[in-house]
């Protein structure tokens, strides 16, 4: 039996299970409310947590002995989700959802996640279930592919040879956005997995790690609520949203699948499992039937 608990930030206290605390549940109720929810599937599992270099060391141990059909990471917003998912994707082969737990916007108090640590594996071994990850970036208007330059894996100095912040308010102005938009436009990497921009003290920061090649996306706000509440939709999925994306909605998703806002994204794209931003991931665990 694999038990799953999520929260809002500040019931973090009160979960029981594996899981981590959300920025408000979808269909439940925002993060100004306590509340804990739970789905529990008779898939057995094992649960792994710790620091990154503990996690993989114990990873390769189980997998001595067993078979992984299907994994949910989760982080501690210690950074390096990038690096790790690299190191995780060397050993597991099998659908990878997951992503970074909401911090606690009132106390500031972060890793509320199970282990209380970098990250946590939960790792599906019953191979009587089918596990299917689907992913979705809603960004679905490419403008450009850009040529970008940074000072280290999260800090963008240049957009095609222009200053970062000089290039996106550009980019925002021609669009009518606010200059302070970094979610209706945003970058990808070429698998289109997003980074979430930000401009703290004047400098370009991204949420993940950034490559030279990245592809300017865009949704236009009238397409949000949409795109999200059907992806939300299926009731038999467990659903990893961002939580940046929350912040476009216009009115609360109306869903009954376990619908989360995390801070940063674990997606499946072409067999391989990646750490990014505004997107949406989602999980089925399905019986298979008998003979």
């Amino acid at each position: 039996m694999t038990k799953l608990s999520f929260t809002t930030t500040g019931a973090w206290d009160q979960a029981e299970g594996f899981g981590c605390a959300s920025l408000g549940l979808a269909g439940v109720c925002g993060n100004d409310t306590q509340k804990v929810v739970t789905r529990e599937y008779g898939a057995e599992s094992a649960v792994l947590t710790g620091d990154y270099e503990k996690l993989l060391a114990d990873l390769k141990q189980l997998l001595k002995s067993k078979t992984v059909y299907a994994a949910i990471v989760l982080f501690g917003n210690a950074g390096g989700e990038n690096a790790f998912m690299a190191k995780l994707n060397a050993l597991l082969n099998c659908p990878i959802v997951g992503g970074g737990a909401a911090i606690d916007g009132a106390t500031g108090r972060t890793a509320l996640l199970t282990g209380g640590n970098q990250g946590a594996l939960l790792l599906f071994t019953d191979d009587r279930y089918t596990y299917t990850a689907e992913t979705l970036c809603i960004h679905d208007e490419v403008l450009q592919t850009c040529d970008v330059v940074t000072a280290d894996p999260r800090t963008i100095l240049t957009i095609d040879g222009v200053d970062a912040g000089t290039f996106l308010a550009q980019k925002r102005a021609e669009l009518g956005l606010s200059q302070n938009d970094f979610e209706h436009l945003t970058l990808s990497d070429l698998c289109d997995v997003n980074a979430h921009l930000s401009c703290p003290d004047g400098v370009i920061k991204s949420g993940r790690d950034v490559n030279r090649q990245m592809k300017l996306r865009y949704i236009a706000h009238e397409k949000v609520y949409k795109t999200m509440e059907a992806f939300y939709a299926d009731e038999d999925a467990i659903v990893f949203g961002c939580a940046g994306l929350s912040g476009l909605l216009d009115k609360p998703l109306t869903t009954k699948s376990l619908g989360l806002f995390l801070f940063g994204e674990v997606c499946t794209v072409g067999g391989k499992a990646e750490f990014g931003n505004l997107m949406l991931s989602k999980l089925k665990i399905t019986a298979k039937k008998a003979g």
